[in-house]
């Protein structure tokens, strides 16, 4: 079967997949998690199809399988601390349905684009596959640890109503975002090819014009003058810059 046509199969059985599990539930959990396990299955497809395995194929595989891990933690079992709830209270039901399609084909086409020409890249690891370790790895710990942190934080009896603001909190205010951000360059770096950038482009799209508008609209109605404070001293997504 030819690739493209195989790949457009997995997304868009996904995509079905999706919808049925809002249907069933009535939450965009499933949207999400159906989405972002697009990843694993695109990546197979074109690891499998670029021939025997690698050094650069296994680093490939093993990233995406350690990110899915984190995402799939914190949808599964972390949803309260996610946006999820407020998706399922804030977004029309013909949107919920509609989400699915729109995460398999974000995922599945924009996404995994870099893996594509990551697992065409021949000849040992050079510079480009270490320093996307390299960014991988710092990534890695911005993302999981500022989930892990702000887990803790809501955790704590005495913490209700209040902002967390230290540790990578202090950074930014949506380091998770800025985390994942730099895993997608990472993505783009082990790619190895100019198209494999508009992965993290979509992600920082994505974060810029949807994501963070809509967190920072809920945390100013949340927390008040705390959050108006922490604005003016924080930057908002990438720290010391933007």
């Amino acid at each position: 079967m030819n690739l493209w046509l195989l790949v457009a199969i997995l997304i868009e059985g996904m995509g079905i997949l999706g919808v049925l599990a809002v249907w069933r539930t009535q939450r965009t959990d499933g949207a999400f998690v159906v989405g972002f396990n697009t990843m694993l299955l695109v990546t197979g497809v074109y690891v499998w199809r670029a021939g025997p395995l690698d050094p650069r194929k296994i680093a490939l595989l093993v990233m995406v399988v350690v990110y899915l891990l984190h995402m799939n933690s914190l949808l599964l079992f972390q949803r309260r601390q996610t946006a999820l709830p407020k998706l399922d209270t804030h977004l029309p039901p013909f949107q919920k349905y509609i989400l699915p399609f729109m995460l398999t084909n974000a995922v599945g086409w924009g996404y995994c684009l870099p893996f594509y020409f990551a697992a065409r890249r021949t000849g040992p690891l050079n510079w480009l596959d270490y320093a996307a370790f390299g960014v991988y790895v710092v990534g890695t710990v911005i993302h999981i640890g500022s989930d892990y942190q702000k887990a803790r934080f809501k955790a704590r009896p005495d913490t209700k109503g209040k902002l967390l603001d230290t540790g990578f909190w202090a950074l930014c205010r949506h380091p998770n975002y800025f985390g994942d951000f730099l895993t997608y360059i990472a993505f783009a770096l082990i790619g190895g090819s100019v198209w494999g950038w508009i992965s993290p482009l979509l992600n920082f799209l994505q974060y810029l014009f949807d994501a963070i508008p809509k967190n920072e609209k809920w945390a100013a109605a949340r927390y008040g003058e705390a959050w108006e404070r922490y604005v003016r001293r924080t930057r908002k997504f990438i720290p010391f810059i933007f």
